[in-house]
């Protein structure tokens, strides 16, 4: 007899192997057009499995967006400790060089993978269209800002300086800005795409405008 332990831990293989699928798929055809069954042949299931799991492709979404999220904000708290770790407070060369290597950080962990732009994108169009989508990608979007934003109020705090607006507001204003310009780059199909100066020079100093010293 199974136990509720085992369906526990099952239940949760099922998914994880579920939300990873999905990527893969998703990443390939994109979210309106990739068929349930590919995601469920692709995770080794029937779609029994899914429906199990999930009532549509658009909370497989919001389930996939949590995890990579989440892996993302690991990878972010790891190397913010690191790059930090020898810095001087003391040095405004440190610290500008520090600021310029966590907004390289951030960025990496928030959209530099293009693809995972795009999927970001075309779900997020689906829920400003669908009223029922709003309230949970808005939810899983704040709680993504605001694990960025504990992390930047750490990274600033380890330099003596604290930031000048709320630390969500910050993060927004950040992420958007760079998403701005990533979409830039896709139209006009730059090689670079994110291009280069906004990590070295319009990002430091967006971050520089918006701390004051402790």
């Amino acid at each position: 007899m199974t136990t509720p332990r085992a369906m526990t831990r099952r239940r949760a293989e099922t998914r994880r192997r579920v939300i990873e699928a999905a990527y893969d798929v998703f990443a390939e055809m994109g979210i309106r057009d990739a068929p349930v069954e590919l995601i469920c042949d692709r995770a080794g299931f029937t779609r029994g499995a899914f429906y199990s799991n999930f009532a549509s492709k658009e909370e497989l979404f919001l389930a996939v967006y949590e995890v990579r999220m989440q892996e993302r904000v690991e990878r972010l708290r790891t190397a913010v400790a690191a790059a930090t770790a020898a810095a001087d407070p003391a040095s405004a060369d440190a610290i500008t060089g520090v600021l310029q290597d966590a907004g390289e950080l951030f960025m990496e962990s928030l959209t530099a993978d293009e693809t995972w732009y795009l999927l970001n994108a075309e779900f997020r169009a689906q829920a400003l269209r669908q009223p029922e989508l709003r309230a949970p990608t808005a939810a899983a979007e704040r709680r993504f800002h605001h694990a960025l934003a504990e992390i930047l109020r750490d990274l600033l705090s380890r330099l003596g300086l604290r930031l000048t607006v709320e630390p969500e507001s910050a993060v927004i204003t950040i992420v958007r800005l760079y998403e701005t310009m990533l979409e830039r780059a896709i139209l006009d199909e730059l090689p670079d795409r994110a291009g280069n100066r906004y990590l070295t020079d319009v990002l430091p100093r967006l971050l520089t405008a918006l701390v004051t010293p402790l």
